[in-house]
């Protein structure tokens, strides 16, 4: 098994091709070949889909494994027959990252005390990284008793200060401060820990920070201060402590937008409107196109604040809804195909969101006709063919060998349906044929289904990878589009597995409503049997004409446009049914100029971030797909027709100016 993983790799590392089969990423450029590594540090030459080093092969596996099913006596078990508890994955992951990260503090102590290295570090920073992220103070403070250091360095110049405040961790954030960690430190994007709590509405959080001496108007590569993310999302209390203590109201982001102005475009918050009037912000204040706040409001749908913000002058533009479904879409295509460009260039992963709902988003444009540029067509297509074929050995010694399959790469840590399932998704979307290599696969795919019939994943990063469901659907469809036909009967078999889950399991989000219903399309369910599934998504939508994530939370375009494609392609409900029409007038009102539609970050942030060319900075991955929904959405309304776009290589847009409010 060794011999042909490493053959394997090795091919992979020499043709320039990095597979990524899970959610985590990141921005580096490899060495050429394997460097020697040396145990307790990480390697600087390794592949994404590696298995652990230094122990390769079923102890380094299992003890990943064991601490993922939470089965502490098998831990122990392998600990004594000499498992490394310093062993990597492919991600340079070490296991105590993962018990840190599900808040297992016995898993912990039992690596700790068989010589894991408490601050094994990675560019995913260590494990006191992970237990940040997860906001557990119990977890934290074993870290600590133990000697974890208190400055873990990450690529991305994130920090555990951020992380814990994010999370609302206030009894971590106060012990980091107590502690003297850089309250005013940066991320790479230039967002501080203040601006991290103000994106979640981490008010206790944001007390503690400003009593410590955070900047409080501190902004970030695009000028938005903690006052923008704070108001942006509708933290009204946030927004109300932020002023009490000196904010400033009227400070303008490099596209010129005060907090009022952003507000008024991207939420209906009437409380968050009053709170900035109330704290000095500037009611005649406009935009570069000289729109007030009154006027974006309008645009936008939000009737809400358009009632606290008066009416506009008689010299000031008036909303103007000329962009059709079709004029929306080419501007989207345009700005989605840049940043898979630059997504390429700028890491060797083969993404979820990029290769996965991207070219899903782009296969359904060409068959709308759609022009794309080709040549980010071509670099998509050669890195995932090559990823795909170099795996084939692998993956057909893993359906012949148990044992085998457990050296799956990013089997350890449950992540092979999260990548494999978008992967083969994306390829559908291009009409990719079916090749002994995808078809091997498709069924390694196959067999990581769960005795209940559903598809599953560790570590959910929301809300791309938050649901069963999601997994669950794009699993079954894959393995149908892509097993061989040889195994037509194990493929019924699952998918009907599939399909009793689907119609029985309670769905919870939208990411699940949207997902069940496409499932059970895709598993052959009838009419009848989708029925439930179709007036629960229904039943969701908003007054302004969209969906939200969470009942919790507004529209926005994630949400609006996979429960629109999802009633198109799984309940067949005609474009013309006025639930569709007003979905579709609610994407048209919030799609920026520039094509993007804004959707704020929840996701925990386990990966690095990087700039991978669209706008809305680090809300830019959420963004990302958003938007691609929002296009799959709009696509199903526009019959298929040569368009006129263009060809060439996307220029790099201009963020500063057009990522405001048509």
């Amino acid at each position: 098994m060794d011999r042909i993983h490493n053959r394997t790799f090795t091919r992979l590392f020499l043709s320039g091709t990095v597979i990524m089969a899970s959610g985590f990423c990141q921005a580096t450029t490899y060495a050429q070949a394997p460097s020697k590594h040396k145990p307790g540090s990480p390697p600087t030459t390794r592949l994404s889909t590696e298995a652990p080093l230094p122990a390769r092969g079923k102890l380094g596996q299992e003890l990943f494994m064991a601490v993922g099913r939470r089965d502490l006596a098998e831990l122990r078990s392998l600990l004594k027959r000499g498992a490394d508890p310093n062993a990597r994955n492919g991600l340079t992951f070490v296991p105590l990252y993962i018990a840190a990260a599900t808040g297992q503090t016995d898993m912990i102590e039992a690596l700790l005390q068989a010589g894991a290295k408490i601050d094994a570090t990675s560019p995913y920073g260590t494990a006191l990284t992970f237990a940040t992220q997860s906001g557990i103070p119990p977890v934290y403070d074993l870290l600590l008793a133990h000697g974890a250091g208190i400055n873990p360095v990450r690529a991305d110049g994130e920090t555990v200060l951020m992380y814990a405040s994010r999370a609302g961790a206030v009894p971590i954030v106060a012990d980091l401060l107590k502690r003297k960690v850089s309250v005013n430190a940066k991320d790479n994007d230039g967002a501080t820990a203040l601006s991290w709590a103000a994106r979640d509405g981490q008010t206790e959080v944001g007390q503690l920070l400003l009593g410590a001496g955070a900047s409080i108007n501190a902004a970030d590569s695009r000028g938005w201060t903690p006052l923008m993310y704070a108001a942006v999302n509708g933290h009204t209390e946030f927004v109300t402590l932020l002023l009490a203590n000196g904010a400033k109201p009227n400070v303008r982001e490099v596209g010129g937008r005060t907090a009022l102005l952003l507000t008024a475009t991207y939420g209906d918050h009437p409380e968050v409107i009053q709170a900035l009037l109330k704290g000095g912000a500037d009611l005649n204040a406009t935009d570069s196109a000289k729109r007030s706040a009154y006027a974006l409001a309008v645009a936008r749908g939000h009737s809400q604040c358009a009632g606290l913000l008066g009416k506009p002058t008689a010299s000031e533009p008036l909303p103007n809804h000329t962009r059709t479904a079709t004029e929306a879409v080419q501007a989207s295509l345009k700005l989605v195909q840049y940043s898979m460009q630059q997504f390429t260039k700028r890491t060797g992963c083969i993404s979820c969101h990029h290769e996965g709902l991207g070219r899903i988003a782009t296969g359904a444009a060409r068959d709308r006709g759609f022009l794309r540029d080709l040549e980010v067509e071509r670099a998509q297509r050669e890195r995932i063919d090559g990823a795909v074929n170099a795996m084939g050995p692998l993956h057909s010694q893993a359906l012949q060998d148990p044992e085998a399959m457990k050296n799956v790469p990013l089997i350890e840590i449950d992540e092979v349906a999260t990548g494999d399932s978008w992967m083969l998704a994306g390829m559908a979307a291009h009409k990719q044929p079916r090749t002994a290599s995808a078809g091997a696969m498709a069924l390694v795919l196959a067999r990581q289904q769960g005795p209940d019939g559903n598809w599953h994943f560790a570590v959910p990063r929301v809300p791309m990878q938050s649901s069963l469901f999601t997994f669950t659907a794009l699993s079954l469809k894959s393995i149908a589009d892509y097993a061989p036909r040889s195994s037509a009967a194990e493929v019924t078999d699952r998918v009907g597995r599939a399909k009793t889950w689907l119609m029985t399991a309670p769905a919870k989000t939208n990411e699940d409503r949207s997902f069940r219903l496409l499932g059970l399309k895709w598993a052959g369910a009838s009419d009848q049997e989708r029925e439930k599934a179709i007036a629960e998504l229904r039943a969701e939508q908003r007054p302004d004409g969209g969906w939200a994530q969470l009942p919790t939370l507004q529209s926005d375009a994630y949400a609006t446009g996979q429960a629109l494609y999802a009633l198109k392609v799984g309940g067949d409900l005609a474009v013309s049914d006025p639930v569709y029409t007003a979905g579709v007038q609610s994407l048209l009102r919030t799609q920026d100029r520039d094509g993007s539609w804004f959707v704020n970050k929840r996701a925990t942030p386990g990966n690095n971030y990087f700039d991978a060319g669209f706008p809305h900075g680090e809300s830019q991955y959420s963004s990302f797909n958003g938007t691609c929904w929002a296009m799959l959405a709009l696509l199903q309304t526009i019959d298929a027709a040569p368009r006129q776009a263009s060809l060439s290589a996307p220029r790099a847009p201009h963020h500063s100016i057009l990522a405001e409010g048509r």
